[in-house]
């Protein structure tokens, strides 16, 4: 039998700072156009007008991807909103980096070759530059944006970002990859009185004397054994040293060289290199706020596995930038929902267990019908003749 989708009251609550954004119409398919990516299995624009147990035409919805008014200043606005109210009180690190979802087609607009790192080779899409704010207790995304060679560049688009949230909001931390290590974002951050945590690549010029400057990688190869102190944090085990230099046009930072123990391969890993902008930090809590710069990489497979992230097939430029964004704010919702009621669960368990409770109670408005053949035929109508559509 196919699958049917109820409403899903108790996370739809968490979506009215959307209402405003949209007309009334508009307001309610993207509701449930965001139910149906997270409930149904099938994450198309077919399925969920399928599925809908109010029959909509799904050329409602793809009017909702492709050309229906939408107050994207306004959602993003209304939206931080939601986010510093969520995460008021807690240490806020804001966290960056970009993801790729493979696309083929010619007539796919923006799609374009990227370079695919975690493969080492190319990969034919699309690259979005997305972002995460960070709490010891909750985690929400940002809204991605589509990069490509007709936008800002990711650099660009990181300072942007900044600029943008540090003026709504209360940062105390940045946290990128080696990537993003740009002079200007760290500067930018330490001028507002922000930490910056991030990595730094081996190819970088450093210097720990006034006018001697190194090239960090043949540094970090000279470094004696003794100077290397060994750490078990959070489980893991490490070799670190650690060191004020300066970097080209940036005042002195901490940094450190770590290793890695590798316990499948019995050794520690290639060198990394960290800095932190507060040299008071120390070494363990440095380690800490950068390894929380991981979470991202569990949105990136969580909207991608379970939010159709990656799945859904669009031609036109405007579908694909709000099926992400739509992405993103149901897997905030998810979160919210799961953090206003204190529940465990990854965003795949939390998916199942909002759809069965969901379906469960709508079966039981169904059973308590007193009417007879009201109930028989509204039984027919959802899971009889929708059924035989399929």
């Amino acid at each position: 039998m196919k699958q049917i989708l109820p409403k899903l009251k108790q996370l739809n609550s968490h979506l009215s700072f959307l209402r405003k954004c949209f007309t009334k119409g508009g307001f309610r398919h993207v509701v449930r156009y965001i139910n149906g990516i997270i409930a149904l299995n099938k994450k198309t624009v077919k399925q969920i007008s399928k599925a809908s147990v109010d029959d909509v035409d799904q050329s409602l919805l793809n009017r909702i991807l492709n050309g229906a008014t939408f107050k994207q200043n306004e959602l993003e606005e209304r939206y931080i909103k939601k986010i510093e109210y969520f995460t008021k009180g807690y240490e806020i690190s804001l966290i960056f980096d970009d993801t790729l979802v493979e696309r083929n087609g010619k007539k796919v607009e923006e799609a374009q070759s990227h370079k695919d790192h975690t493969n080492n080779g190319f990969l034919t899409g699309h690259e979005f530059f997305t972002s995460v704010v960070y709490t010891s207790a909750i985690q929400l995304p940002l809204l991605p944006k589509l990069y490509s060679k007709n936008t800002d560049s990711k650099i660009e688009m990181a300072s942007g970002l900044i600029g943008f949230v540090i003026e709504r909001m209360k940062i105390h931390n940045v946290i990128f990859d080696s990537w993003y290590s740009d002079k200007n974002i760290i500067k930018k951050c330490m001028t507002k009185g922000i930490r910056v945590v991030c990595g730094i690549k081996a190819n970088r010029n450093i210097s720990l004397k006034r006018g001697e400057w190194l090239n960090l990688g043949e540094f970090s190869k000279d470094i004696a054994d003794e100077e290397f102190e060994p750490y078990l944090i959070d489980e893991k085990e490490y070799k670190i040293a650690d060191y004020a230099v300066k970097l080209n046009g940036i005042p002195k930072v901490k940094m450190l060289v770590s290793y890695e123990w590798n316990d499948k391969e019995e050794r520690y890993n290639k060198a990394f290199h960290l800095i932190s902008t507060n040299r008071k930090d120390t070494i363990a809590q440095i380690i800490r706020r950068y390894n929380a710069r991981w979470f991202i990489e569990t949105y990136h497979r969580d909207i991608k596995q379970n939010l159709g992230f990656a799945k859904l097939f669009l031609r036109k430029k405007e579908g694909i930038v709000r099926h992400a964004i739509f992405s993103s704010i149901a897997y905030a919702a998810l979160k919210i929902f799961m953090f206003l009621r204190g529940l465990s669960m990854t965003i795949g368990e939390c998916c199942a267990y909002l759809q069965d409770r969901e379906m469960d109670d709508f079966i039981r408005e169904i059973i308590e019908i007193e009417d007879k053949e009201t109930r028989i035929k509204t039984f027919e109508e959802v899971f009889i003749r929708k059924s035989a559509k399929v």
